[in-house]
């Protein structure tokens, strides 16, 4: 009896492999969608490396701590969340962001200037991205906008691989002749010869992305690439998150700094 409880579990080990072996890209990218519908709340760590817009021989490195709340009423953030960037010690924090739904507070914590954005006054606010797109809910609206697209994007499964300690599926998603701005708003957008490519690799446990590379190029130049390279670690889902520090948005809050009222362009 033990040695057939053993072989039936490893044949059931060997029955799950391969049937994980077997999913496509879709499948996989639908498995997330309905893993991060079960998260309220999530921090985590974000190394990123990408093209300096302004010289695209350079690269950019940001160093970042998020904290965020779903808000499903808010189309184009998505979250309440603070956010903090770091020079590259990654112990002093250059730049916070923190939006309770309403209010978005942009503090620079260099030249002491807090810019506000006031979402209730000036609604025209809400059509903008801010920084929903790095969200996991912002990739979670990307994935259904894929999958409800796939006459658009050319999805792939490439092999399995490793981050860190973490097992990991692989998916490529490849956009031709057009263009689209990753976030709540969301839209295709005619570029003749335009071509992107984004890899996710998919935390097989979890089913939450840990990482992604991107990157785009002309046809008429496929030398000269822009790219994006996203770490996420430290995660930690549905946390206890006290939103009177972590998205404190009141005056009081600010009155060491210089206040500046944004107004939509």
């Amino acid at each position: 009896m033990k040695i057939f409880g053993i072989i039936y579990f490893l044949t059931s080990l060997i029955l799950i492999s391969s049937c994980s072996e077997k999913e496509t890209a879709s499948e996989i990218l639908q498995k997330t969608v309905n893993s991060i519908d079960t998260i309220e709340t999530v921090y985590f760590k974000q190394d990123m490396s990408r093209t300096n817009p302004q010289k695209i021989n350079d690269t950019i490195f940001r160093y970042r701590e998020m904290y965020f709340k779903r808000l499903i009423t808010d189309s184009i953030v998505g979250v309440k969340g603070h956010w903090y960037m770091y020079v590259n010690d990654k112990e002093n924090v250059i730049y916070e962001d923190i939006y309770d739904g309403n209010r978005l507070i942009r503090k620079n914590n260099r030249d002491s200037v807090a810019r506000i954005y006031d979402l209730v006054k000036y609604p025209d606010f809400r059509k903008k991205h801010f920084w929903g797109h790095n969200t996991l809910y912002g990739m979670q609206h990307e994935f259904k906008f894929i999958l409800d697209n796939t006459d658009s994007y050319t999805l792939e499964r490439l092999n399995d691989t490793t981050i860190g300690s973490k097992d990991c599926y692989q998916i490529r998603v490849q956009l031709q002749n057009n263009m689209t701005m990753p976030g709540f708003a969301i839209e295709l957008e005619n570029s003749e010869g335009s071509i992107s490519k984004n890899y996710y690799f998919i935390d097989k446990e979890t089913n939450y992305p840990i990482r992604m590379i991107g990157e785009s190029y002309s046809t008429d130049n496929p030398e000269e690439k822009i790219f994006i390279d996203q770490m996420y670690y430290d995660i930690k889902f549905n946390l206890i998150i006290d939103e009177n520090i972590q998205f404190n948005t009141s005056s009081e809050s600010i009155k060491e700094f210089e206040n500046r009222e944004m107004k939509p362009e």
